[in-house]
């Protein structure tokens, strides 16, 4: 069980990494009018791929751990990330002009949502103990 918790919570900041680099290059990539590139998809696909393993992590740290009434808020949070984050990537993957707006739309909303849903549980996204 404490094992489960401190790879949910470590991966907290593998994903809020990966997901502020592709942010940023987003913005590079719309301030520098750029067609969006490989390197966009590549980062993308690693986001997602990590918010979904998170996913994965919660829901069988949420079978093994006492249940508490303020995971509701957090749970909707985080399943509302992942969806966003995935509708918006494919949505751009399967476009006929990808561009940065969209990855900048759900990753960006997702970071967001992320964030509200450490913070439904009382810790602070930025917090250094996972405990």
């Amino acid at each position: 069980m404490s094992l489960l918790y401190q790879l949910h919570s470590g991966l907290r900041f593998v994903v809020l990494l990966v997901g502020l680099t592709l942010v940023a290059m987003c913005f590079a990539g719309l301030m520098q009018k750029a067609p969006f590139t490989k390197a966009g998809r590549i980062v993308g696909a690693v986001f997602s791929g990590l918010l979904q393993l998170q996913l994965l992590v919660g829901v069988a740290l949420l079978t093994v751990w006492p249940w508490v009434p303020r995971n509701i808020g957090h749970i909707v949070m985080m399943v509302a990330a992942v969806g966003l984050a995935m509708v918006m990537l494919r949505k751009n993957r399967k476009s006929a002009q990808p561009n940065w707006v969209r990855p900048l739309i759900g990753v960006g909303g997702a970071l967001v949502l992320i964030a509200a849903g450490i913070v439904a549980i009382g810790r602070m996204p930025w917090g250094t103990t996972a405990f």
